[in-house]
């Protein structure tokens, strides 16, 4: 029994078009099977006539057809019946097919252009964003300057402390460089905030930060946090503590996450929605290719999507160590007996930090339903009860009202059932 999948292809005869174009993906991103000989049901089996001749000829075209030349190997299945192409992943990509290179997407193959063909080129030339060399030579840099002179007492900043900070390589400039210049030129980097209420419907003000140094977005984004979530004192113990509704620690690295770790071939910026029982912060890119969910919740991610920037930020005492900023977000909540949601998308990743102990009781009902799961996304029916404090008669007659209407949706069967915002 064949299946067909994201890497493996089944095909009931050799067609040329198709089949290089799948070939060319697997060849760009990840090894992958095709199976020659297959029908879509991935039982039938069609005998192909002439095997060792079909598979002289296929291996001619792929070799003739596909620059460079892909890492394959083509083998005989189902007692001669069949083909197997088995394609590796390359090193010395793109890799195309009459000019133009492809990548799967689920079951398919599609062509890859704009930012993906670049984000392709730049893989292959082991290169990132921020490395890529600008022919930009007039930038201002009195904002990078002050902070190098303030948190590292860097006063006198040469060409040379531009060189050791990755910022410029041979006598140029590089995108890091124009990213962290006062100048403002790239115009992708930016940030949204909003102000809201517990929904968007409630909308209150809006700041953007940009055409200035990424580092000035960054402070500047701080500051505005720290005016929206007014500090408050609590007694712990004989001491007298300062806190936020908002772990001030989880706001920094998740900011830091954002403006560092992006993508920026995406042309959006980062946006931050601040409600007043939680604040959603998101971020132009996916997870990076290589690194899966597993991976970034783990913190196990080799390197960081822009390591000149990463390392900048890391020399001013902004972020610790690469790979470490979500297990220190989730750990800030954990003090305080709660928890951030985060949401990996292929073009976002959203971070979700919940206001500590927002009291639900103070609205109504359904209301209440709609703020926690907003906060706490996936949240099972036990623990929106303890949140709003009431019967669970009443809760399930007011999930399945939300649900009708179609306001929720709900994962899952039984005790495990979860609820999201739709």
């Amino acid at each position: 029994m064949y299946t067909e999948s994201k890497n493996e292809e089944l095909k009931r005869e050799f067609s040329k078009e198709s089949t290089l174009k799948t070939i060319c993906a697997y060849a760009n991103y990840h090894d992958g099977v095709i199976y020659i000989g297959v029908g879509d049901d991935g039982k039938t089996i069609f005998p192909i006539p002439n095997i060792d001749e079909e598979r002289l000829r296929i291996e001619n075209i792929i070799n003739t057809s596909i620059t460079p030349r892909p890492f394959f190997n083509i083998t005989k299945e189902e007692n001669g019946q069949i083909l197997k192409i088995s394609v590796s992943k390359g090193k010395d990509g793109p890799y195309y097919c009459e000019n133009k290179t492809y990548m799967r997407q689920d079951t398919s193959t599609v062509a890859v252009d704009g930012a993906n063909l670049t984000r392709l080129i730049l893989r292959f030339k082991n290169l990132s964003f921020d490395e890529i060399e600008i022919q930009n030579e007039d930038l201002d840099f009195e904002y990078l300057k002050s902070e190098l002179a303030s948190v590292l007492g860097i006063s006198n900043i040469s060409n040379q402390v531009f060189i050791t900070l990755g910022l410029m390589k041979n006598g140029k400039y590089n995108n890091g460089a124009l990213l962290l210049a006062d100048n403002g030129e790239v115009k992708q980097s930016y940030i949204d905030i909003a102000r809201f209420g517990l929904d968007t419907n409630s909308f209150g003000d809006e700041l953007q930060l940009k055409d200035q140094s990424l580092l000035k977005q960054y402070n500047d984004a701080y500051i505005y946090f720290t005016g929206m979530y007014q500090p408050y004192q609590v007694i712990e113990g004989m001491r007298r503590v300062t806190k936020y509704p908002i772990p001030i620690e989880a706001f920094r690295e998740a900011l830091a996450n954002a403006v560092v770790h992006r993508d920026y071939l995406y042309k959006s910026g980062v946006q931050i929605a601040m409600f007043d029982n939680r604040i959603e912060i998101r971020s132009p890119g996916g997870l990076p290719e290589g690194v899966t969910e597993e991976m970034y919740y783990a913190n196990l991610s080799s390197e960081p999507r822009n390591p000149i920037l990463a390392d900048v930020f890391k020399r001013l005492g902004i972020i610790e160590k690469w790979g470490t900023g979500v297990k220190k977000i989730i750990d800030n909540y954990k003090k305080e007996n709660s928890h951030p949601s985060f949401k990996i998308e292929q073009t976002q990743i959203t971070v979700i930090l919940p206001v500590l102990n927002y009291d639900y009781t103070l609205l109504e009902t359904n209301r209440a339903i709609m703020a926690y799961l907003g906060a706490f996304p996936n949240s099972p029916r036990s623990d929106i009860e303890e949140a709003l404090k009431i019967e669970k008669t009443t809760l399930i007659r007011k999930l399945n009202e939300l649900l009708k209407d179609g306001e929720i949706i709900s994962n899952g069967r039984g005790p495990t059932v979860t609820y999201n915002i739709k």
